[in-house]
């Protein structure tokens, strides 16, 4: 992983290097049943929480022995060891309600909210102390950037509503401790549509937030005074466009934030699938303004 990383930065020359494993690290470290196909990412086959009272039978997570989750500390380690403070690492971890949906399934995860909030709140809780742990693990490792994301903390799943209630003050405490810990930057990537949860990102203490093609980016640039804004290209023109077409996105997006604090990226993940011309023409979009 960490010569991965490391290669792909050479080669590309973008701004960071990212130790990150799945979406299923932390489910899994606490007994959900991942399912690793040979060419896609992996995903949960079995959910280790049934019924929410199951919730008091997990283990005590511990991201220095538990599931896959300290080969992450040994990349971040050997990161830190080739690197020094040269470049920025970002120790990448799920967020709350993604944990969560990974244990018990969303849809299981959803109806609990509706039925009993408080099952609901408690898992939540749960779930944010093992984003907490990994990446405090990451931090102490070497990391200088705490970077969370919580595909499934969406509006297209979570009113933005719920999200104030239930995760605002869960992620405030994280990044609070993340950047306790000595943490640089906190960035909180919510994919999907999240416009409505922009308003909420300065009480969290985001310091970056990165948002998904379905935001605009004229909308998200106007909370630019309280954190900077990353994104927001679709990720799946990285495999159908031509790397001339991402040069003109590319640079449409920065002219877009002409004199604001802007990350040029994907708006979520660079598909598996991706072309390495149309990464490199993302660099040379921004290479060239």
């Amino acid at each position: 992983m960490a010569q991965c990383q490391l290669d792909s930065q050479q080669k590309f020359d973008y701004d960071a290097v990212f130790v990150y494993g799945d979406n299923c690290i932390e489910a899994e470290a606490l007994g959900s049943r991942v399912y690793f196909p040979e060419n896609a990412y992996p995903y949960i086959e079995k959910y280790r929480l049934e019924d929410p009272r199951q919730l008091k039978d997990l283990p005590d997570f511990n991201p220095s022995t538990d599931g896959r989750m300290p080969e992450l500390l040994r990349a971040v380690a050997l990161l830190k060891t080739e690197l020094g403070d040269s470049l920025p690492i970002a120790g990448v971890v799920l967020g709350p309600m993604s944990i969560a949906s990974q244990l018990m399934g969303l849809e299981r995860l959803l109806y609990l909210l509706l039925d009993s909030p408080c099952e609901f709140a408690d898992i939540i809780r749960f779930a944010s102390g093992i984003t907490l742990k990994a990446g405090l693990a990451l931090l102490a490792q070497g990391a200088h950037i705490s970077a969370v994301i919580d595909p499934s903390a969406s509006q297209s799943i979570l009113p933005s509503e719920m999200f104030g209630r239930y995760l605002l003050p869960t992620i405030r405490d994280i990044f609070s401790q993340f950047k306790g810990a000595g943490a640089m930057a906190s960035w909180l990537v919510i994919t999907g549509n999240s416009q409505g949860l922009l308003p909420y990102y300065r009480q969290c203490g985001v310091d970056i937030a990165g948002i998904d093609y379905e935001v605009p980016l004229a909308e998200a640039l106007k909370w630019e005074g309280d954190f900077l804004i990353s994104g927001n290209i679709k990720p799946y023109r990285f495999v159908n466009q031509t790397p001339q077409e991402i040069i003109r996105e590319g640079k449409e997006l920065i002219s877009l934030a002409a004199g604001r604090r802007f990350i040029l990226s994907s708006g979520c993940e660079v598909p598996l699938d991706t072309k390495p011309e149309n990464l490199a023409a993302l660099i040379k979009a921004v290479r060239d303004v």
